[in-house]
């Protein structure tokens, strides 16, 4: 197999006549309301896509899910995306003018040509997203291509099961979220917390490269170029969470040396032979592009991006009315949709929406009502989000979720400490959709979150029974994530920190259910000793053959 990288999570994976492409972003647009753009410029790889026999999507992120170029693709190609239950994903999929896609179940197999292909979708319901493990047939070469996917522990040592020589792993490494940046916490916070998330953030991705133990660890999908000049600050700011290329690798080079000598961090048009582990460096993608010296290549870049950032923006005109009645309706539907799970944020969200038809609203998750406010040192609320009412129509009508906005960076936040993040709101805004809502509550009432176990857990002041869920995002815990300078469980997905004896998280408003041995962890979570030994996280596979 041959693998060309086509900048940030794209690659192009070749063996005898199939040419797989990963993930192709393109866009002059950028994505998430043109607040990311391709870093570097990879639009050199952009002809690349036309070669392709196969399309593999990974989830519907902008920077993923390039409208564009899917719309563009021919007739003959084989479109492979994840079959995601939430109604938006169909919704989204059913509005693209290419090939139908062929949509891929967790651990189901899809054979192309003489490569076997394995979807592997996130563990928990609460984030879309999959990962794609590649094998050749022929050759026995195996490319596990991780993207953004958070695969938990089960999935790692599962997929090492089956294939025990893995040759190359691509994974995510930057941190790409609006923490902290966006909330106006005091300077000194904010940096300690960004630092906090991009030391997590490589944690994360040697945990993958530790377990698989690939022979070329692929430093995959990195920063994206904030070109708007109201949002670039972001990006070299202290408080930032975008981690490049140099500072993984000094990182790796002080914390797991033996790991650093097999990472690269390959350039769009940059080529490797699987067999050998050799990269070809591409030569015109290096002039006037260094990772130590971003300043001027992203001034000149953000100059070239203006007219296409200008065009995107102007997309949404600022509104002809009042927007507080759709505003209200949006939320009362969601209210209906989830009242469990909205009355659990137990907190009055503020919106700050300023611009022609906005104003000061406060949704109110206790009584589950919305209201208009005065402003924001008048009326009491937990969280504030201010924003342009030029983007709000859009989000209302279903066009664009809370997340995807915030992503876009066009926004400033506001909540009393660091550690009041408050997940159950934020997997309201995820949603969005009152259909999705629904389906999410519904799977996740069904079973669809990972089955919770607990784990033994020998400290020094102890044993202890521990839930081995995270209560934040599901991710699997165990022995090995405790911390004994802290004292704590971290969990390796997000760094949240669960003391002991209580579980108590000191950076989020969540509990670990933790009890001494011989007690059950967590009542409302059922007791499995077996959960001590891995779970087969993939089932027996299910097996599509390409027709073509």
């Amino acid at each position: 197999m041959k693998i060309t990288f086509l900048g940030h999570a794209g690659a192009l994976v070749e063996a005898d006549g199939v040419k797989l492409v990963c993930d192709p972003w393109f866009s002059e647009g950028g994505a998430f309301l043109s607040g990311w753009h391709q870093l570097p410029d990879n639009s050199s790889c952009a002809p690349l896509v036309h070669e392709a026999t196969h399309v593999y999507v990974s989830h519907d992120h902008q920077d993923h899910f390039d409208a564009d170029v899917l719309n563009a693709l021919d007739p003959s190609v084989t479109l492979l995306m994840p079959d995601y239950p939430l109604p938006t994903w169909k919704r989204l999929v059913r509005t693209l003018r290419g090939p139908a896609p062929v949509l891929l179940g967790d651990q189901e197999v899809f054979q192309a040509g003489p490569l076997r292909l394995r979807l592997i979708h996130s563990p928990t319901p609460r984030h879309q997203d999959s990962a794609l493990v590649i094998e050749d047939t022929n050759t026995g070469q195996v490319v596990v291509n991780l993207n953004d996917c958070q695969v938990d522990r089960d999935q790692l040592r599962t997929i090492r099961r089956l294939h025990p020589r893995i040759d190359v792993v691509l994974a995510q490494f930057s941190g790409a979220t609006w923490f902290p940046f966006a909330y106006s916490f005091p300077s000194a916070e904010q940096v300690e917390a960004a630092q906090r998330k991009k030391v997590n953030s490589m944690r994360r991705w040697t945990r993958y490269m530790q377990a698989l133990a690939p022979r070329s660890a692929i430093a995959f999908a990195g920063p994206p170029a904030l070109l708007d000049p109201e949002l670039s600050p972001h990006f070299f700011a202290e408080s930032s969470v975008f981690t490049t290329p140099p500072e993984l690798l000094a990182w790796l080079r002080r914390e797991h040396p033996d790991l650093a000598e097999r990472t690269m961090a390959p350039l769009p048009g940059d080529e490797l032979d699987v067999a050998t582990g050799r990269l070809t460096a591409d030569p015109g993608i290096r002039q006037g592009f260094d990772w130590e010296n971003l300043a001027p290549y992203i001034a000149d870049y953000a100059r070239r991006r203006a007219p296409a950032i200008a065009d995107v923006v102007a997309g949404y005109p600022e509104p002809r009315h009042g927007l507080y009645d759709d505003f209200a309706a949006h939320f009362k539907a969601l209210f209906a949709a989830g009242e469990s799970l909205c009355r659990a944020v137990d907190a009055v969200a503020a919106f700050d929406v300023r611009g022609v038809g906005g104003g000061f609203w406060l949704v109110d998750f206790r009584s589950l009502e919305v209201r208009e406010g005065t402003g924001p040192e008048t009326d009491a609320h937990d969280y504030r989000f201010t924003l342009s009412s030029r983007y709000l129509p859009e989000i209302l009508e279903g066009g664009m979720s809370w997340e995807e906005f915030f992503f876009s960076f066009r926004f400033s936040a506001w909540r009393p400490s660091i550690g009041a993040y408050n997940e159950e709101l934020m997997s309201v805004l995820r949603c969005s959709d009152p259909d999705d809502l629904t389906a999410y509550l519904r799977r996740t009432a069904q079973g669809g979150e990972r089955p919770a176990g607990t784990f033994t857990l020998e400290t020094p002041s102890g044993t202890y029974r521990v839930s081995d869920i995270c209560p934040h995002l599901g991710a699997r815990l165990g022995p090995g994530d405790y911390d004994p300078e802290l004292d704590a469980v971290v969990c390796p997905q997000h760094g949240w920190r669960f003391a002991l004896p209580d579980g108590a998280c000191a950076n989020g408003r969540a509990r670990l259910g933790i009890s001494p041995s011989g007690t059950t962890a967590d009542p409302d979570t059922p007791t499995d000793l077996s959960t001590d030994t891995p779970t087969d996280a993939l089932r027996r596979p299910r097996e599509r053959q390409a027709h073509r």
